[in-house]
């Protein structure tokens, strides 16, 4: 596994400063790369860098946003994007829900005006290095269907919440609403696999195993019904209350147009020591250690959300100080 975090943040920046991003954003986007991929979460590393350049090079971001805050109370603030790289405007809101929530104890940042950020599990991680638990969730372009329909409507629509605990690796939950991303098809008809059962229904709402069928179709909710509605309610909390398209109206990433593609995004940040006291500490300590110290079945070990991950951030951070 030859990974170095620091290589690949320097590269992905020298990259970007040829497209005269801003040094600042620049920085951002190859820590949110480079951070993916040490977590093993690929898809949303350095391998989709060459579409957020060709998006900068037909001027489809804005480069020199302005984060105008449309409305802010002690609880919220509502924030226009302005088309920055999603990355950028996604840093930017988690961060000030971060500095609010220090004071007010819960803090949301509400926006339209996005871009796709990447990797959700990114930015509330950011948070819990503060100290905060972080909740964000966006919509996204339409991919599946309404339960017992055929009309692409709803996103894959992904949301993520990072829970710190002292003298250890947070928890991290991070998922798609869908029963898997839609590049898994394309990934299998690589592979001349079928697909699993459920996955995935042609075009004509029919299931299917056919990677081709379903890359002209649709992907399936995780979990059913139960998928489906998480997805609806990412798409109003993030796209309907924030002014933010919705449903089928988000725009595309591989679009050839230089429209922002409009998703909301709904960022929480919350100060667990301000509400419950210092004794947070002591508390989710207990949480955790309940659970992983609960019987087993057999020989299986007992995991938490994002052990697999931090378990691969420790192999690579092994094996790249074992190479300097």
């Amino acid at each position: 596994m030859s990974f170095s975090y620091k290589n690949e943040k320097n590269r992905i920046i020298e990259r970007l400063k040829e497209k005269n991003l801003p040094l600042d954003q620049c920085e951002i986007v190859a820590d949110v790369m480079a951070t993916a991929d040490m977590y093993g979460v690929t898809s949303h590393g350095v391998r989709i860098l060459d579409s957020h350049i060709q998006r900068l090079e037909r001027g489809a971001y804005n480069v020199n946003p302005q984060f105008k805050h449309i409305k802010e109370t002690s609880a919220f603030a509502l924030v226009d994007g302005d088309n920055a790289l999603g990355f950028v405007s996604a840093d930017y809101c988690m961060n000030y829900a971060v500095e609010k929530c220090k004071e007010s104890g819960i803090f949301h940042v509400i926006s339209k005006n996005n871009n796709t950020f990447g990797p959700a599990f990114y930015y509330p991680l950011q948070a819990a290095k503060s100290g905060m638990i972080g909740f964000v969730c966006c919509n996204s372009p339409a991919q599946m269907a309404p339960i017992g329909g055929k009309d692409k409507l709803l996103g894959t629509n992904p949301f993520a919440a990072v829970i710190p605990v002292p003298n250890s690796e947070p928890i991290i939950i991070d998922m798609a609403t869908s029963v898997v991303a839609k590049s898994k098809f394309k990934e299998y008809k690589e592979q001349n696999k079928k697909l699993p059962e459920g996955w995935a229904l042609d075009k004509e709402g029919n299931s299917t195993i056919d990677p081709d069928a379903a890359m002209q179709g649709l992907v399936q909710p995780m979990a059913g019904f139960k998928g489906y509605a998480i997805s609806m309610l990412i798409d109003i909390l993030s796209g309907v209350i924030s002014g933010a398209s919705y449903l089928d109206k988000v725009g595309r990433f591989y679009s050839e147009d230089k429209n922002s593609m409009n998703v909301g995004f709904y960022f929480t940040a919350i100060n667990p020591k301000l509400i419950i006291g210092e004794e947070y500490d002591e508390i989710i300590t207990d949480f955790v250690n309940k659970i992983r110290e609960s019987e087993t079945i057999g020989n299986a070990k007992i995991c938490l959300p994002g052990d697999d991950r931090i378990s691969y951030m420790r192999d690579v951070t092994i094996n790249e100080s074992a190479s300097n």
